[in-house]
């Protein structure tokens, strides 16, 4: 029986998590769940998994477990004899718990890229340790298993585009249109960013940073049929892809039972009903975030964590309609380049650079005509 530790629990990653579960109960226990605060959804987790330890962020009281909760909860949770921990935690939240299951040297299976965006080269001796969950990710790690990295030629990473990949214009976008993926199920902070082509962008440095590549040999194409997860092309010519339907389930699932692969009851891919594969070059001019990222990758140093807070807050800002779609890269750009952070050497090093892009935001923001609430 393999113990799991679900972080971000009641998240969109975390309930997917729990329903793997529901599907392996002869082969996965659930011995911790953790959310920022209690609420029904959690309450009704912790009725049906029974975990030995909940944590969550606020604290406060539920009966029948061993609460964890602030700050020396989250050093506790991370001490945890679980054999894996999934995090699904969203955004630059996530950041220390990843760093403390890293520290610990705790399994972990994560889908937040954020964290490891920003903690970049300061636990670059740990990234091999960890499964990756985004699709993406998934994808490539897999195909990666039929050859050696001296091998590769090139990983390529897949995005679906998002609704506006081939819109004449994002003048007038409105949240609730870019939080209607066509093809996937997300939370609202990577919805904006697939839609920005952020998330790409992200990717593109996480995958630096979990493969060990350098940044010449990663690619982003749009693939608006969104079956083609990540592709890895070997140095003999061979492309490996791996394929399914857009469901989440299957990395999560993969991540579960690694090295092994279990059943999962998911739809079948129908590659007669499919018909064909396309793919296209990204307009980095119209979504500017995925050329910016990159760079960002390549000059390292504060850079990557910069982008990703500025790219965070420039995202609830337009979630909460105090600016336009396309404020969001203008935004993002702008606080680049105002930064002038030294190059972190440790976690502490990082936490202070996000809090001073937090204040550069703020003043960034009222540049452009903004408000902060």
């Amino acid at each position: 029986m393999r113990t799991v530790g679900v972080l971000g629990s009641t998240g969109s990653i975390g309930s997917q998590t729990l329903q793997v579960v529901r599907d392996n109960r002869e082969r996965l226990k659930v011995k911790l769940l953790a959310a920022s605060k209690i609420s029904q959804k959690l309450l009704q987790q912790i009725k049906e998994f029974q975990p030995e330890y909940v944590y969550v962020a606020e604290g406060g009281e539920i009966d029948g477990v061993k609460l964890l909760s602030g700050e020396e909860g989250l050093e506790e949770l991370a001490e945890l004899d679980i054999d894996l921990f999934v995090n699904g935690i969203a955004g630059i939240s996530g950041i220390k718990p990843t760093y403390l299951l890293m520290k610990n040297r705790k399994k972990q299976a994560t889908a937040n890229k954020e964290a490891i965006v920003c903690l970049g080269e300061v636990c670059k001796d740990r990234y091999g340790e960890i499964i990756p969950i985004d699709s993406e990710h998934s994808a490539v790690f897999q195909a990666l298993r039929t050859g050696s990295k001296k091998e590769v030629k090139k990983v390529i990473l897949t995005a679906s585009g998002g609704p506006f990949w081939n819109a004449d214009s994002l003048e007038k976008i409105t949240p609730e249109e870019a939080l209607n993926h066509p093809k996937w199920k997300m939370g609202k902070k990577v919805s904006i960013d697939s839609a920005t082509l952020m998330n790409k962008g992200l990717e593109i440095i996480e995958a630096h940073y979990l493969f060990d590549l350098p940044y010449e040999k990663i690619d982003a194409v749009i693939h608006p049929q969104s079956v083609i997860h990540g592709i890895v092309e070997f140095i003999d010519g061979s492309m490996v892809a791996q394929m399914s339907n857009p469901d989440m389930r299957i990395p999560i699932s993969y991540a579960l039972s690694f090295p092994e692969r279990w059943k999962l009851e998911t739809e079948p891919l129908d590659l007669i009903g499919l018909g064909k594969l396309e793919f296209f070059k990204p307009d980095e001019k119209k979504f500017p975030l995925l050329q910016i990222a990159r760079e960002c990758g390549i000059k390292g140093g504060a850079y990557p964590t910069v982008l990703t807070v500025a790219d965070e807050l420039a995202v609830n800002s337009f979630l909460k309609g105090k600016i336009k779609f396309t404020e969001i890269p203008y935004i993002v750009e702008k606080i680049l380049q105002k930064a002038d952070f030294k190059k972190p050497e440790s976690y502490q090093d990082v936490i202070e650079i996000i809090e001073g892009t937090k204040r550069l935001f703020q003043e960034t923001y009222k540049t452009v005509g903004g408000k902060i609430a």
